[in-house]
């Protein structure tokens, strides 16, 4: 019998400074993380659904008048300029295949 505590991770999607990635728990529940830069945002699987759903919009999201962009997950405001702006774009396609 195994008694294995670490979690069965498996990366989601992959850019230069950005990753997604899944964590299968020893307890049965499944986390997904959200790596920007050195900020590292976790989501349990609901919040992860609704972070897909936003994806759409997020697309067609503009920047304010300071060229920067906005991402907010339950109480962590995000704020990137249109280079990594267009980097998170880009991982964001990727979980969708």
């Amino acid at each position: 019998m195994s008694n294995n505590q670490e979690p069965n991770t498996e990366t989601l999607a992959e850019t230069e400074n950005f990753m997604a990635w899944r964590a299968d728990e020893p307890d049965g529940e499944t986390t997904y993380y959200l790596q920007l830069g050195r900020a590292t945002i976790n989501f349990f699987m609901e919040e992860w659904g609704e972070l897909l759903s936003t994806v759409p919009e997020l697309m067609q999201a503009k920047p304010d008048d300071d060229g920067m962009y906005a991402v907010s997950f339950d109480n962590v405001d995000v704020w990137m300029d249109n280079e990594d702006w267009t980097e998170f774009l880009q991982l964001l396609r990727e979980l969708e295949k």
